[in-house]
């Protein structure tokens, strides 16, 4: 039996207006191909010296989607899609809407009078098998929220951390890796600023 500390009182609400919320977002995007993809890795910095030590991840007719994940649905090697502290706001970003437009938000800072605790704690876990050791390409496909705004995350495979990566607006971001056959984690670390997680998919370079 629970110890029946609780005692009931008379609680004494306040006249509040109704604040104004965020027109709700419908856009609902398909994942990157991979030639979107590639075209983002070739315009990251970096990009011509990994492509110089590893020709064969500059021949996009190589790149061989194996998993992606999206809130709506997983394909390929795709395992488990764990989102952490993401946030449901009612009529914006609420599990309907999540689920219609494949997207999942993570809060930031405002909303406290609704009830936010204003906390960056965001966290998405893609698992998924790599058939053959290889170099993969993860990409992940992100967007501030608010659009203008500027977003922090740290994204890693396993425990490698490839470092903070800032961004404002929508985002496709590759990350490439050298994978032993097996299972594996990309992960999304929310590090300031509100954000969307829209899909990630992992590329092999056959």
């Amino acid at each position: 039996m629970p110890v029946r500390d609780f005692r009931l009182i008379l609680g004494q609400g306040e006249k509040i207006e109704k604040p104004k919320r965020p027109a709700a977002r419908v856009r609902k995007l398909a994942p990157p191909s991979a030639r979107q993809a590639y075209a983002a890795l070739k315009a990251t910095a970096g990009s011509g010296e990994l492509i110089e030590k590893n020709p064969d991840l500059g021949k996009v007719l190589l790149w061989k989607e194996i998993a992606s994940f999206r809130v709506c649905g997983k394909t390929g090697t795709a395992l488990f899609l764990d989102l952490w502290d993401c946030d449901h706001f009612d009529g914006f970003t609420d599990i309907p809407r999540a689920l219609s437009t494949c997207q999942a938000w993570f809060s930031a800072d405002g909303f406290s009078v609704w009830g936010s605790p204003e906390t960056k704690t965001g966290r998405v876990n893609c698992f998924f098998r790599a058939p053959a050791a290889g170099i993969y390409v993860c990409n992940a496909q992100l967007e501030s929220s608010p659009a203008a705004s500027l977003s922090v995350v740290e994204c890693l495979i396993d425990s490698f951390s490839f470092g903070p990566l800032a961004f404002t607006g929508p985002i496709t971001q590759p990350h490439v890796s050298v994978l032993p056959a097996g299972f594996h984690h990309f992960r999304i670390r929310q590090k300031s600023g509100a954000f969307f997680f829209r899909s990630l998919t992992v590329f092999r370079i056959a």
